[in-house]
């Protein structure tokens, strides 16, 4: 069994239990992606930034500290910069993306008035039987207690149960100070350079809209390319039309039942049936994904999300920490530690050694467990 738990081990048990398994207990190393060590390098700039005087924490400051910490940075295996494997052109815009993540943090909140009590704080506690260590970003102090703050570079969460899953790990920061006897007052999620996810996102998105469509085109041979993408382009016509008109409780549904309509009529037209129909369906999934991708991209701004720590959010940490540890623990001692399916197995490293994920996805992917 691992010697503690950790914040983000805790969120991987959270969304699966499986995948705790691989990371956490048989430490199986995964590909880094650009954008991850992208926020690696914003956190090193920042971390550096606030541990310098309020007065000296300016923007121009920032520039020239990434400037300094770049060649150690590029250097260092830990970084797994080198994996990425760049050439010039890709380096320019890995720094170009770097640089937008750190001066997005100007825009949150003013440097020179933050009250730094520590930056890349390791702490340990013992959560109500559970042993914890973490790493906190950044420890504040104002007027009441702590504030504990957390550098992130993925998208700010747009629905309440993103929120929660997000600041639970600050929750349980806040009650390892607490354990400690330090007061937190508050918890603050920085999500400085929320384009970098997005756009990766946006960009895998793409992808799969391109494949989807040289698949179609595959299986067409001899069919103008452009005949296909019209084809697809009236499906997406039928499903927006259909919701238009629909009454908002039945609007999905009856557009859905329009794209399966056009599709249906399309694929009969291109003389392909049923085959064909799936393809332009899935041609129109994946041109729809990227649309809504690139909406998001468009959209990602540098914002912060906090909340005011009452005795429940300690409560809560110290219960999910105890609950999560006694059940990795029997899970490591019968060696059985279950998968659960969802959306995010196709996003997982481990899913072509997970027998859930294999099972699940063989059987047409019937709708998860709840509570996955």
């Amino acid at each position: 069994m691992v010697a503690s738990l950790s914040p983000s081990s805790m969120a991987t048990w959270r969304q699966c239990p499986k995948r705790f398994f691989f990371e956490k207990i048989l430490r199986i190393e995964t590909e880094t992606s650009e954008p991850a060590v992208c926020g690696s390098f914003v956190h090193l700039v920042l971390e550096h930034l606030m541990g310098r005087p309020g007065d000296e924490r300016t923007i121009d400051t920032a520039r020239c500290i990434a400037t300094e910490v770049w060649p150690a940075f590029i250097a260092d295996p830990d970084s797994r910069f080198g994996e990425l494997e760049l050439d010039a052109p890709a380096v320019k815009v890995f720094k170009r993306r770097a640089w937008e993540g750190i001066s997005g943090y100007f825009r949150i909140e003013d440097p020179s008035r933050i009250e730094v009590v520590a930056t890349e704080e390791e702490i340990r506690a013992d959560l109500d039987g559970a042993p914890v260590y973490g790493i906190i970003d950044r420890v504040d102090q104002s007027a009441d207690g702590l504030i504990v703050s957390d550098y992130k570079s993925g998208k700010a969460p747009a629905w309440e149960d993103e929120r929660e899953e997000k600041l639970g790990q600050l929750r349980t920061y806040a009650a390892m100070l607490e354990a400690n006897g330090r007061h937190v007052t508050e918890l603050r999620l920085l999500f400085v350079s929320p384009q970098l996810a997005a756009g990766a996102k946006l960009e895998r998105c793409e992808s799969e809209a391109s494949a989807a469509l040289t698949r179609l085109a595959d299986a067409l041979p001899g069919r103008a390319p452009q005949a296909l993408l019209r084809a697809v382009m009236d499906i997406e016509t039928a499903h927006r039309r259909a919701r238009e008109a629909s009454a908002p409780a039945t609007s999905r549904q009856a557009a859905d039942a329009a794209a399966d309509a056009s599709a249906a009529v399309a694929g009969d037209a291109l003389g392909g049936g049923g085959d064909i129909k799936a393809l332009l369906l899935d041609a129109f999934a994946a041109r729809r994904k990227a649309f809504f991708a690139r909406r998001t991209a468009n959209a990602a701004q540098p914002t912060t999300v906090s909340l005011v720590v009452q005795d429940a959010d300690l409560d809560r940490a110290r219960a999910e920490a105890s609950g999560i540890w006694a059940a990795a623990t029997a899970c490591y001692e019968a060696w059985d530690f279950p998968g659960q399916t969802g959306t995010l197995c196709d996003w997982c490293p481990f899913a072509s050694q997970c027998e859930a994920f294999l099972a699940w996805d063989a059987a047409g992917r019937p709708p998860a467990s709840s509570g996955t």
